[in-house]
């Protein structure tokens, strides 16, 4: 234990001597373009003071827009612009584009025009129509709503030349802009743009219906941030004008300037969506004989739906009858070389809208509540019967409340999963308190509860404390909630900024019998500190680099039931990017690692003993402008690896082949060798991905991945057309192929299985 106690205080001394990046931190674009610290710190969030501007009073029209995509009607003229500012290449200068956005609103519409210009038409870049394209080689426009005013959370609504409807969900202020942005929201909204001699030119209306918001005396507050991105200069403006000591500024509620509506009258519309499905499901299985494999083919016929229901103009009721995600794409598969769980996003729509609220996080990913515990067991679907969902604003507090019902499915019970999540703010508009409860009842008489408090405290300028604190109690544990067993802690400190020095401190507990079974938890029964620290710089001058940091970051964490040492780590990182849109990283890793048992790697290609083992490895990366129709970005890590060594590559070239295909190939290489156990594998991962769009309403995406450790291509291929929200046709197809059918005897097929499903659903406003 002392041993431990010293090792922590040695290392939290380290970190305070040079600058960090996270430890596991991958190379990577941010949406738009690599600006400072992607997948690192959290800008500061704007603190209303004597210097904030009094709110921008929206004008409210009365005279007739043609919604034609072309802001030429006068009610446009008499409207006065916004000012954009640029973030890319050089912060807080005049754009070099000509960008004029206008924005209004009437009884029903909240409207944004705009008539983006380009200096030389060349400029211009026009790829992509599907709905909720994201690729950022293409001209975009749009804008986040941060509808409560909470500076914390906002929805997104974006458009690229050719008109498609892009939208999401945001929340923690967009920290990690992996996590914090849900591009798989949806909501009812129209756009219309046009192409002309010196841009294009666009018009957005989002109906209030389509909007949570709060009415006080007749007037409603909201933050907007306007954006405007084209690629091939590269050059991204916004207005307001936002930070550059921050990560993603363009998806920050935090920075968003306050505008004013009056009158707003709230709606309650009903949304009734059905949907019916069928389709041939084929398997293969083992005959009772042992000997040899048969299909075995299954007709699909099921129909449910969803009711969406506004109660008030800030609380929305869902309900969900014999939920179903068919149309859903496949997870990409992963080979974990680590002695923690892997982390899968949530895909599934349902559970994608208002996942703001349901938000209890801890550090590396790890949450009170994790979706994806309902309706999947052991990578298998499970029916979920139904469920209630309701979110929204109650007086001052934030609340979501959600409750399943999922089917029983080989020994998993039939069980019922309930989410409550209440917060509110606290001393100013960036500090909050809140608290949660989950349960997981299995109707065996099996049961998982947790409860967490947390807070987040803006105390003066960047600085940040952050506590939480969560206990879980089940069936067969002692659940004495004045012990420590079931308990997860944690105590953060940041100074949250970019440029010049920001750091990060914490120290977490996860307790023996402390289990979330409806949350996530990287790893299990663990304690220690956690310590980041950087210095970043952002040049003066028509220099060759845009930004660039040197950063170190560290952890030393030990089991808290046998007080043995389980891990430590230090890692420095060097990360650039260029004025031109590319940018790199080079980073060293040294790992102190302590295995009570048998490490499995891979998938159960090999296997680490017990024992006490330091190792160094070195990784750098590599990623181009997205202005070019090929791009793409590359990464290489290298060095000893317990008592071996590891060699991994990863590439990611993307083609756009003019406005209506994209192809994208990756590549994983993973080759692990402990020479002096005689113990090695390789691994490659091959995945291709296709995308034709010849309409802004039609779709064909096509998802095929080869793995050699499980010695099968996986195959996903998605037609769909929307003509418009709410209103959707799918035809899905997913294969399986085996390619070493004599690996076991009797011999496998060639096909593992098939499936084609054919999905309809039309959403009906009452």
């Amino acid at each position: 234990m002392k041993k431990a106690i010293l090792l922590s205080a040695i290392l939290l001394t380290a970190t305070t001597l040079v600058g960090q990046d996270s430890v596991f931190e991958k190379f990577g674009e941010s949406a738009f373009y690599n600006c400072p610290g992607a997948n690192a710190f959290s800008p500061s969030k704007a603190v209303n003071g004597p210097d904030t501007p009094e709110p921008y009073m929206v004008t409210r029209i009365s005279g007739e827009i043609i919604f034609d995509g072309i802001p030429d009607e006068a009610v446009w003229q008499s409207i006065e612009a916004l000012p954009m500012v640029t973030i890319v290449p050089a912060f807080g200068k005049e754009p070099g584009e000509t960008s004029v956005i206008k924005i209004a609103y009437d009884d029903e519409y909240f409207y944004v025009s705009g008539i983006l210009k380009y200096n030389d038409i060349r400029n211009l870049r026009a790829v992509g129509k599907k709905r909720d394209y994201g690729d950022r080689s293409s001209s975009w426009f749009g804008f986040i709503l941060d509808t409560f005013n909470d500076r914390e959370n906002a929805v997104a609504f974006m458009t690229n030349p050719n008109g498609t409807r892009s939208d999401g969900s945001i929340k923690n202020d967009c920290e990690d802009e992996d996590r914090d942005f849900n591009g798989s929201w949806n909501t009812f909204w129209d756009v219309k743009t046009a192409i002309t001699d010196e841009g294009w030119t666009a018009e957005i209306r989002v109906p209030f219906s389509s909007l949570r918001f709060q009415v006080n005396n007749g007037k409603t507050q909201m933050g907007l941030l306007i954006v405007r991105w084209s690629p091939a200069i590269p050059e991204l403006s916004t207005f307001p004008q936002t930070s550059p000591k921050l990560s993603s500024p363009y998806y920050r509620p935090s920075l968003s300037r306050v505008i004013e509506f009056e009158g707003l009258q709230a709606t309650n519309p009903l949304y009734i969506t059905p949907y019916v499905i069928g389709g041939l499901s084929q398997l293969y299985a083992l005959n009772e004989a042992g000997s040899a494999y048969e299909m075995n083919s299954d007709f699909k016929y099921d129909a449910g739906g969803d009711v969406k229901y506004s109660i008030t103009n800030n609380l929305t009721l869902d309900l969900t009858i014999n939920t179903d995600f068919a149309q859903v794409e496949a997870d990409d598969q992963k080979i974990n070389l680590t002695r923690y769980s892997l982390y899968f996003p949530e895909k599934r729509v349902f559970f994608q809208e208002k996942s703001d609220v349901f938000d209890f996080s801890f550090l590396e990913g790890n949450n009170l509540f994790y979706s994806r515990r309902i309706g999947l067991h052991q990578g298998n679907a499970v029916r979920i019967y139904g469920g209630i969902r309701l979110t929204g604003r109650i007086g001052e507090w934030d609340m979501g409340f959600l409750n399943m019902q999922t089917e029983k499915f080989e020994e998993n019970p039939s069980e019922n999963f309930g989410v409550l999540r209440l917060k509110r703010s606290v001393l100013n508009q960036n500090s909050y308190v809140g608290g949660m409860v989950t349960s997981r009842l299995g109707m065996d008489g099996t049961y998982n509860l947790a409860y967490g408090l947390d807070g987040l405290f803006r105390l003066t300028g960047d600085e940040y404390l952050n506590l939480k604190l969560a206990q879980t109690f089940q069936n067969e544990s002692d659940n004495n909630p004045f012990e420590l067993s079931p308990t997860r802690l944690l105590l953060q400190w940041q100074r949250r900024s970019l440029v010049g020095l920001g750091y990060d401190f914490a120290y977490t507990y996860a307790g023996n019998t402390y289990y979330p079974r409806i949350g996530f938890e990287r790893n299990l029964n663990f304690q220690g500190p956690v310590g980041k620290i950087l210095y970043g710089w952002l040049p003066e001058g028509n220099t060759f680099l845009r930004y660039y940091r040197l950063a170190l970051s560290g952890h030393n964490y030990w089991n808290t039931q046998s007080d043995q040492q389980e891990t430590t780590n230090v890692t420095g990182t060097f990360y650039w990017e260029a004025r031109k849109g590319f940018g790199g990283n080079v980073s060293a890793y040294w790992f102190a690692e302590d295995l009570s048992e048998t490490l499995i790697l891979g998938n159960y290609q090999a296997e680490v003993p017990p024992g006490h083992y330091s190792f160094l490895y070195f990784s750098s990366g590599y990623s181009t402008s997205r202005a070019k129709n090929l791009s793409g970005s590359i990464s290489a890590t290298a060095g000893w690896f317990y008592d071996g060594w590891r060699v991994s590559f990863y590439a990611n070239p993307k083609l756009k082949v003019g406005t209506d295909f994209d192809l994208g190939l990756s590549y994983y290489l993973d080759y692990v060798d402990f020479p002096e156990r005689d113990m090695r594998f390789t691994n490659h991962i091959v995945g291709f991905t296709g995308l034709m769009t010849l309409t802004t309403t039609t779709s064909l995406a096509t998802f095929i991945q080869y793995n050699t450790a499980i010695k099968r291509v996986i195959g996903n291929v998605r037609f769909r057309y929307n003509p418009r929200e709410g209103n959707d046709f799918y035809i899905v197809y997913d294969e399986g192929l085996n390619t070493d059918i004599h690996r076991l005897t009797p011999s496998l097929p060639f096909s593992s299985g098939r499936t084609i499903l054919l999905k309809y659903t039309y959403t009906f406003k009452l």
